[in-house]
């Protein structure tokens, strides 16, 4: 079993420090980490891209053993995103509702090549000659560990989010995981000026494009492509197998809100991953349906709030 970063020890201890509480259980062919989450109307169990599985019969023991752990800690029901390609059916037959995704149901993984050039050739010409120019054109690179470097990040996020209608992290989630060996930020520079930032999560055997955003002004500096590629440069160095690109849309329509940057991910390479999916397992029916009735509610008031 080779579970999504999302699942490690590493995540898991972010994640006590954030101050929550954690339950992890492994057995022969499943293991996962859950988070205990609040709601209005009671706790649930949060297990992100998880359980992880052996295989697909191991799915109805995991979810025997989450709702064993839900009922002693008197959850409202379980909410789960097997990484194994799971039909709605076939989640069905074990009593799962598919709910809107919490984290993305479809991504991008490339398998990283031996070398730098290999990596040049993915990528194509014009995205390789940025990269290896980019110190003629002034544009700068570094990394950084140091929490108060993410308000240049915050900065063009947070454009990034509005222009294209998502909901942001809180800023100190964000800057609380660079205290963390698995996050790195990085930072494009024009004239010693920040012109884009990203953060990649390093795993066992893959980095993941976790975050990114660049000044809109200074587009054709192409600060995206260029830290992108720096990205996979340093992965494959450091020996990672993988580089995943964490998160697209399938729907070809332009007018998609991840339209835009599954394209630009897209012309890096990689094949398409999909997932199960994001699904709740009721516990306590009434209580469930209520908060099923009150989530997209308090969903807006949290967008009005933001704004």
């Amino acid at each position: 079993m080779n579970p999504h970063f999302l699942q490690t020890e590493a995540w898991e201890a972010f994640q006590k420090a954030e101050g929550n509480e954690i339950f992890r259980k492994k057995e022969k062919n499943f293991e996962f980490m859950a988070i205990l989450k609040p709601t209005p109307l009671g706790n649930y169990l949060f297990v992100p891209y998880g359980p992880t599985l052996a295989d697909k019969k191991a799915l109805k023991p995991a979810i025997s053993a989450l709702k064993s752990l839900a009922k002693e800690k008197n959850c409202v029901f379980v909410r789960i995103e097997p990484i194994i390609p799971f039909s709605q059916q076939e989640m069905k037959k074990i009593g799962a509702k598919k709910t809107h995704h919490f984290d993305p149901e479809h991504t991008l993984i490339l398998e990283l090549p031996k070398t730098d050039a290999e990596i040049y050739e993915i990528i194509g010409k014009n995205k390789a000659r940025a990269h290896k120019n980019h110190k003629i054109k002034e544009i700068s690179l570094r990394t950084s560990k140091n929490p108060s470097d993410m308000e240049i990040f915050f900065k063009f996020y947070e454009d990034v989010a509005k222009n294209d209608n998502f909901q942001t992290n809180e800023r100190d989630y964000l800057k609380n995981q660079l205290k963390f060996d698995f996050a790195t930020l990085y930072i494009a520079e024009f004239q010693k000026k920040p012109i884009g930032a990203t953060i990649m999560y390093t795993g066992k055997d893959t980095c993941y494009y976790a975050y990114a955003g660049a000044d809109y002004e200074f587009r054709k500096k192409e600060a995206g492509a260029i830290l992108l590629t720096q990205m996979l440069l340093d992965a494959r160095v450091t020996g990672k197998k993988f580089f995943d690109f964490w998160g697209i849309t399938l729907s070809e329509d332009p007018k998609h809100p991840w339209y835009g940057f599954t394209k630009f991910k897209k012309s890096f390479g990689g094949k398409i991953v999909s997932y199960a999916g994001t699904y709740d397992i009721p516990i306590k029916r009434i209580k469930y349906t209520s908060y099923s009735l009150l989530r997209p509610i308090n969903k807006l008031k949290r967008k009005i709030i933001k704004k």
